[in-house]
């Protein structure tokens, strides 16, 4: 019989709660919870006092949400990360019913991703939370949420809306801004910026430059003093006037503290950008703190002999040891890139060989550019000169594996895009054999589902993508999917009766989020609240546990958040009598329907 949890010692216990607090973190809150939650008294009691908790909601699974929500309170974290996405609908509409986004009295960080519109109104008195100085959001749109004392703004995403939001990046003060990200700007509004910004250090912009005029606004900023920029990363797309290496001279002319840069001229390259003696003097003379430099140049009209290029980069400059700026030329597509930074992590089809009159990386060097790679699609007419060491993601469009060309062991996400010469007890036993670490599986074709028996079930998968495959009433009375991944958290799938989708609900008893396809169906469900009432009618999962969202969306989707089977735990947080009664009355009440662990926190 074990001991009561206060009886029980435990080697933690004997360390002082600085380290435990100073390992919390470098961990999400979830991670702590999951590791450290119950393992004595001590150690429950630090984990309640703890008051710096950074909280990532973004694809979490039901019951750690719900576990969190009774265990952390709003005061106790730094940085939150909420999410509307398919995989958790309504996210955010539920956490801000339990807690006001005004309670969080400490938070300096805030990602938002995917943010319902029937949830936008939640964060209107974000503005009053004087403590954040970190803002990371999807579009422009939620800008007018911010008030002028932040330090750090991404803007993920560029959508055609956002020309109308415009307005929010002229009308935000830049005056404390020390790091910037956005995924586009004018020109015009990266001249205010550079302006106005005047503490700014860190800076990832895009442009698109559609005018011959606009090249030369963007390179004379007429600033007057040096900018304090040491970070720069820097994209530009043009259609008009070639870029030349000039242009990009008199723009970072002023900015003789940059440390890290990176260029990327996705069109439009002049020639002169491959002229690397001129890129020498320009850095030895106007940026002499520059300690990374990497770049990728698509060119246009090359008129010299390809393979000469890269001696302008075979000098001392470029290839001393403490700096070693290594770059290779694509003669394909005329594109001059910096390695390994630019060098491909996902190819198509491997069949070529390094040369080395390609590349100025040295000759036992060489492999860094394929162990680089991390996803590999592999096809009939795939040739590979080398051994890819580190894929996590493989798909295969052929009906088996050279071992020779990719060490299997490692990959975590596999993709069947051919059905020859598969069968489910051959893709089984593959998987069973040589990928121990492939959690996520997807079937994107009809592949055979006969000669099933005495299968052994796949316990190591715990998402399921069989989105090309039709679950049809004939299939699902052949194909016990709850048997042979019993593990699954997350499926997506296709069906073309509700009952389909309510036997996998019932029978996946770790299901946490689902996405189910509804395909020729005819029903008067496209109403939420129908569509409710007749889920806590037909499910016995779901009427025993009202603790579930979902969305409908126009594309015949329906997605899922529910709660998956798991040990109860004990609650031994303080303070949180308030907020489980909270959460009883989200479980019991009617639910809400629809119409990385890394910590940047700027001091």
């Amino acid at each position: 019989m074990s001991l009561p949890l206060h009886q029980r010692t435990f080697v933690f216990d004997l360390l002082p709660t600085e380290i435990l607090q100073n390992i919390f973190d470098y961990l999400w809150t979830h991670d702590i919870l999951y590791s450290f939650y119950n393992i004595s008294t001590s150690v429950n009691n630090i984990i309640s006092s703890y008051k710096y908790y950074h909280v990532n909601f973004q694809s979490i699974l039901k019951r750690d949400f719900d576990h969190i929500c009774r265990c952390i309170q709003p005061d106790q974290i730094i940085s939150l990360i909420l999410s509307d996405n398919n995989d958790t609908p309504y996210q955010s509409h539920l956490y801000l019913s339990l807690f006001p986004i005004n309670q969080f009295i400490h938070l300096r960080a805030l990602t938002l991703i995917d943010i319902d519109n029937n949830s936008q109104s939640l964060f209107d008195n974000l503005c009053e939370i004087k403590s954040l100085v970190s803002f990371e959001i999807d579009t422009m749109s939620h800008l007018r949420y911010i008030g002028s004392q932040l330090k750090r703004l991404v803007v993920n995403k560029y959508i055609e809306d956002d020309y109308i939001h415009e307005s929010f990046l002229s009308s935000l003060s830049f005056s404390h801004i020390r790091s910037l990200i956005l995924p586009y700007c004018s020109y015009h509004q990266l001249r205010q910026i550079l302006s106005d910004a005047l503490k700014l250090t860190s800076l990832t912009i895009s442009l698109l430059i559609s005018d011959c005029t606009g090249i030369d606004y963007f390179a004379e900023q007429r600033q007057e003093m040096s900018l304090a920029l040491t970070h720069l990363n820097l994209s530009i797309q043009t259609f008009t006037r070639a870029i030349s290496r000039l242009l990009f001279e008199r723009f970072l002319a002023r900015m003789p503290h940059l440390e890290k840069l990176k260029l990327n001229v996705s069109s439009g390259g002049s020639m002169n950008l491959l002229d690397g003696d001129q890129w020498e003097i320009f850095i030895l003379n106007h940026l002499p703190s520059l300690r990374i430099f990497n770049f990728k140049f698509k060119i246009i009209n090359i008129d010299q002999n390809k393979e000469n290029i890269l001696a302008h980069f075979r000098t001392p400059f470029w290839l001393q040891k403490n700096r070693c700026w290594y770059v290779s030329f694509n003669a394909d597509d005329s594109i001059l890139y910096t390695v390994p930074y630019f060098a491909p992590r996902i190819i198509k089809y491997p069949s070529y060989t390094i040369l080395s009159h390609a590349t100025t990386l040295p000759i036992d060097q060489h492999r860094i550019l394929y162990d680089n790679v991390i996803e590999l699609e592999l096809g009939s007419d795939c040739k590979p000169s080398y051994r890819y060491r580190h894929v996590q993601k493989l798909t295969l469009l052929i009906p088996n594996i050279d071992k020779s060309v990719i060490d299997v062991s490692r990959i975590e996400y596999l993709c069947i895009r051919t059905t020859a010469s598969w069968s489910l007890k051959n893709l089984f036993r593959m998987i069973k054999q040589s990928m121990p670490c492939v959690y996520h599986l997807n079937i994107d074709c009809d592949l055979s589902w006969t000669k099933i028996l005495d299968i052994v079930p796949l316990e190591q998968i715990r998402i399921l993508d069989l989105s090309q495959f039709f679950f049809s009433e004939k299939k699902s009375k052949q194909i016990d999917l709850p048997f042979l991944f019993p593990n699954i958290e997350r499926l997506i799938t296709k069906i073309n009766t509700y009952d389909q989708m309510i036997y996998l609900i019932d029978q996946l008893k770790y299901l946490s989020h689902a996405s189910f396809h509804i395909i020729n169906c005819q029903t008067d469900l496209n109403e939420p609240e129908r569509m409710h009432q007749w889920l806590l009618k037909m499910s016995h999962r779901l009427s025993t546990n009202n603790n579930f969202t979902f969305k409908l969306d126009s594309q015949s989707w329906i997605h899922f958040w529910i709660v998956g089977d798991r040990k109860p735990v004990i609650k031994v947080c303080s303070n949180t009598q308030s907020t489980d009664v909270q959460l009883q009355r989200i479980e019991k009440s009617d639910i809400i329907q629809c119409g990385h662990s890394g910590h940047c926190l700027l001091q």
